[in-house]
């Protein structure tokens, strides 16, 4: 069965206005609304239906990635219904969920440094961090989550295509250790959600979407072994723009869209939050 979580919503009663939201004091254009909305609609249609050609019986989270973009972008997907959101700058996802509705599942997908752990884990609406790289930086997430807010649902991020520029492990010894801490008891403010990629550029930008992609198929083999030995069933984050078709097919329960939905980011000395 077809499902891609988190469809858009009828517009609320401040709808496309502008001039009066129903959750918070951020206001926007309504030619700005409109367009957003139906690049949105547009993105999930083409998720809609790559799910359907491939016959996904499971969720798949169309995650709408907000990076650099300002809050009242942000604030027309709420109104339309959107919940979870990406961004990449610790800084900038703070400032971002003090200015936005509480209930915005905030996930963190951007380079993680074990300093800016602390600062992610204040935040109570922060509800996932997908890119966990070493055991120091899960435990560090773990010790220092607010009191009272609900576990971090985290991904360990995996170097699949062995590119020198990118974040993530690639030695089993080390994902084995990352792993086995997040199911043990000590991880009382962490939850292990499952394992995230980037594929090379190349392998994302092959015309045929229905050639496997290398980087893809290494993920899914690695929740294969690691699903066999700690009898876990993890989710798979991959796929982007460029490659989200193979990644559903290929089996991403998660894809990751900003420019598609938001249009071309500034550079970013020129983002603005309001």
């Amino acid at each position: 069965m077809l499902r891609v979580v988190l469809r858009a919503s009828k517009y609320g009663r401040a709808g496309l206005a502008g001039t009066r939201l129903l959750s918070s004091m951020i206001s926007y254009e309504k030619d700005r609304a409109q367009e957003l909305i139906a690049s949105y609609e547009r993105v999930k249609a083409a998720c809609d239906a790559a799910c359907k050609e491939t016959n996904v019986n499971r969720d798949v989270l169309l995650l709408a990635v907000s990076k650099l973009k300002p809050a009242s972008d942000i604030q027309i997907l709420y109104d339309h219904g959107v919940r979870h959101f990406g961004e990449n700058y610790v800084q900038e996802l703070i400032e971002k969920s003090k200015l936005l509705p509480k209930d915005i599942q905030w996930h963190f997908i951007g380079g993680l440094q074990t300093n800016k752990c602390k600062d992610l884990a204040k935040v109570e609406c922060v509800r996932y961090v997908e890119t966990v790289d070493s055991l120091k930086k899960a435990k560090k997430l773990n010790d220092t989550r607010v009191q009272g807010a609900p576990p971090i649902h985290c991904n360990v991020q995996i170097n699949t295509s062995h590119e020198d520029q990118k974040s993530g492990l690639s030695d089993e010894g080390e994902i084995l250790e990352v792993i086995k801490y997040f199911l043990s008891a000590e991880a009382q403010n962490v939850e292990l959600e499952g394992l995230l990629t980037i594929g090379s550029w190349k392998t994302s930008h092959v015309d045929d979407p229905c050639v496997d992609n290398e980087d893809f198929a290494r993920l899914a083999q690695w929740k294969h072994k690691i699903d066999q030995a700690l009898g876990t069933n993890l989710k798979l984050s991959m796929g982007m723009s460029a490659d989200f078709r193979q990644a559903v097919r290929q089996g991403s329960s998660e894809i990751r869209i900003g420019t598609d939905i938001f249009g071309t980011r500034p550079a970013k000395g020129d983002a603005k939050i309001i």
